[in-house]
């Protein structure tokens, strides 16, 4: 698929800030290693600064820019042109022993509780890491309750194991929880998700947050979605960055001097440019 991403982020004071430092992760993931390629990207900043850029310790873009004078608004809009395959997995490669370390530990929002572990272990007869996942996934998706609202960025996985409900965000963080409390090296995604209107289940989302298990250098990284039933990641899914969890890849990050108190506003739009679509 040929799809188009447009993501405006607005962050509005009451009253005049200055020196805001911002970063953001908003160019998709492309490469030889990579299932879709990135045609285009864009990403322009009001009011206007210079944008410099570096890749992070994961293998991220990030993009960052700072305004030093005084203002009230902030807006980023970044526009990508995206092919995706049908392919569920990267190619296979000999990982980082650095980074599946890093995917095979707790971190900041995702813990190894102990109704986590009890959950874990009825998985952990199961032939292989894949099929592990797969079932792990499922039970998320049968069990877990999708509701907007109950849960924050900041919510650990611990927190979302108790309630039983939350977001894309959150059941990852329970995938990601179970997948290495097992020991199988799982990372967290970043992207978006075209849903032609409406997913599946009816989650109109754009803006999305999977999961990618490690199946060694001949099966490599597999895409798995605990939010929707259809369970495994395919063309509709945009990859933007992979880390440990959430705290490792949000989409804008940053800084400011001043008193004011901050309002976000995001919008994001994902369009198919293929003729049949």
């Amino acid at each position: 698929m040929i799809l188009k991403v447009e993501h405006t982020t607005v962050f509005e004071y009451e009253e005049p800030v200055y020196e805001t430092a911002t970063e953001v992760r908003l160019h998709p993931a492309s490469g030889l290693l990579s299932p879709q390629r990135c045609a285009s990207f864009s990403l322009q900043v009001t009011p206007p600064a210079p944008i410099f850029e570096y890749t992070d310790f994961y293998g991220n873009r990030v993009h960052h820019f700072n305004l030093l004078q005084s203002h009230k608004r902030v807006q980023i809009v970044a526009t990508s042109v995206v092919e995706t395959m049908s392919a569920v997995q990267e190619p296979s490669r000999e990982e980082n022993e650095i980074h599946l370390l890093d995917f095979s530990a707790e971190s900041r929002y995702v813990h190894f509780d102990p109704a986590i572990c009890t959950l874990a272990d009825q998985f952990r007869e199961i032939g292989t890491p894949s099929l592990q996942a797969l079932e792990i996934c499922r039970y998320i998706n049968d069990n877990f309750q999708y509701e907007p609202g109950v849960t924050d960025v900041h919510s650990t996985s611990a927190v979302v194991m108790a309630l039983g409900r939350g977001v894309c965000q959150d059941f990852a963080h329970i995938m990601l929880s179970l997948c290495r409390y097992l020991g199988i090296p799982a990372r967290y995604v970043s992207g978006y998700l075209y849903g032609g209107g409406s997913t599946p289940d009816g989650h109109d989302e754009a803006s999305h947050a999977w999961c990618e298990v490690y199946g060694g250098p001949e099966q490599g990284w597999c895409g798995f979605d605990p939010t929707h039933k259809t369970l495994m990641v395919d063309e509709r899914y945009i990859k933007i960055a992979s880390g440990r969890d959430y705290a490792d890849v949000p989409p804008v990050r940053g800084t400011y001097k001043g008193t004011s108190s901050e309002t976000l506003q995001v919008a994001v739009r994902v369009s198919s440019l293929d003729h049949n679509s």
